[in-house]
């Protein structure tokens, strides 16, 4: 029997979409439990894809991750509070409102 990593299973979860020309892949923490060389090798891969045109929606409690990697930021809380770029997503106080906390950038909520 075969064993895959983590982050060759999402690999091959994303590889499976792809093979039916998917246009968009939505992915809920698709780095949990995976290794720190694994994670940088997937959003190395999930960026490549985007710039190729796929769209990512990506469900994502590490704020670093979200800071790191994405262009545009909607923070809900059972209601929308942000929802435009990453720097004025991490300029504002929306995650302060939506979970009345601020957790420095790298912290999950």
């Amino acid at each position: 029997m075969t064993h895959l990593s983590g982050g060759q299973r999402q690999r091959a979860f994303i590889a499976r979409a792809l093979a039916g020309e998917a246009d968009l892949l939505v992915l809920d923490e698709p780095t949990v439990g995976v290794d720190a060389e694994s994670v940088a090798a997937f959003y190395d891969l999930l960026e490549a894809l985007n710039a190729d045109g796929i769209t990512v929606l990506l469900i994502e409690h590490d704020l670093s991750a979200v800071t790191d990697h994405a262009e545009r930021v909607v923070c809900l809380n059972r209601e929308i509070y942000f929802d435009g770029p990453t720097a004025e997503f991490v300029a504002g106080d929306a995650l302060g409102r939506a979970f009345g906390t601020v957790a420095p950038a790298g912290d999950s909520v």
